[in-house]
Order: structure tokens, then sequence, then C-alpha cells
């Protein structure tokens, strides 16, 4: 089984924007996926931290990195027209969890989540991953890149996401939801 999806969620992609490390999801040569979603959390407010490089990176790379549209976007957009002070609470992993759902009931073999949240660890979220996901941290999706010899360096990379993201940025985890074990294997190894 293989990876041939990566879904990510707010969290890591403030880390690797920051960082100026957004092209180490294009690295494993598979599709990438955005949820609307978490397109939104990270740019609704264009002055925060990753905003700006997000949406730059995204407009460079519109043919290679998709935004997956979902059907928690379109709730949360018509709420927000009603409150424009609504929040965005988990949104965004509901959205991940949505577009790895439809994805892998499409047949892909398996599917990489990338999750900065200690909300991964909680019941309540893991449920909501479907089988064949393997969802990594920032830094573990780092290191194993290094490992593969995509990129030289991950330290390099989190010393320049801890300078304004702080210590969560190097916060290591890896899971692996049923039938995924195998690649959570292989990825530490």
């Amino acid at each position: 089984m293989n990876i041939a999806l990566i879904v990510t969620d707010a969290g890591p992609l403030i880390t690797l924007a920051v960082a100026d490390a957004l092209d180490t999801l294009t690295l494993l040569g598979v599709r990438v996926v955005i949820p609307d979603m978490v397109r939104f959390e990270v740019t609704r407010h264009v002055a925060k931290p990753g905003a700006q490089e997000l949406l730059a990176w995204l407009d460079l790379n519109r043919d290679t990195v998709e935004i997956g549209d979902t059907e928690e976007y379109a709730e949360f957009s018509a709420l927000l027209a009603l409150n424009p002070a609504l929040r965005t609470r988990n949104r965004g992993e509901m959205a991940a969890a949505e577009i790895l759902a439809r994805e892998l009931a499409a047949g892909i073999d398996a599917g990489l989540l990338l999750f900065e949240d200690s909300d991964v660890r909680k019941t309540n979220f893991l449920v909501r991953i479907p089988d064949n996901v393997l969802i990594l941290s920032t830094s573990t999706f780092l290191h194993g890149l290094q490992r593969r010899h995509l990129i030289p360096d991950a330290e390099e990379i989190l010393d320049r996401a801890t300078v304004i993201r702080g210590p969560t940025a190097r916060a290591a985890g890896a899971l692996a939801s049923s039938g995924a074990e195998d690649i959570l294997s292989a990825w530490l190894d």
C-alpha cells in the first residue's frame, strides 16, 4: 500500500509557510489537497503568520496543489454570512477527514494527514478518520523526508519555523488508522 494523497490541516501549512518550506509538500510526488476550510482558516486574516506566503505559494502551484471542496466549508460559509464573527473551531480537521473519506472511497490506497494539534489524539477526532490514513506531525513528516534524502536538514526548517511558531513546530507525532500500520512503520524507519 502506498501513500497516494497528502491532506493538510492549518497548523502544518502555517509552520511550513513561515519556514519557507511549503514545497516540501510536493516532494513525495503525490497529490496534495488543501481543504477549502483549511485554506480559509490560514488566509482569513492575511496579516497573520503564513497567510500571505500560503496565498503566493498556492498561486505559483495552482497546477499541482488542489483546493478540495468540502460540505464543511459550504456550511460554514452560509453560517458566516449570518454571523461574520463566527469561529472555525475544528472545522479544518473535519474538512480534512471529509476529503480523506471521499478520496479513499474513490479508490486511492492510502492518505497522509499532516497535523499539529493535540486534538489528533482525542478519540472524537480519530473516529472521523477513515481506514488507511497515516497521521503525521509536521516535524515527523520533515524527518521522514530527510531519511528519504528528499531534504537535507529537517532541523534547519524546524529552526526557522520555531522562531515564529514556538515549540509547537517541533512536536513529534505519528498515528495510523486501521490498515495504515505498515505505512507508519515504513515512514518511521
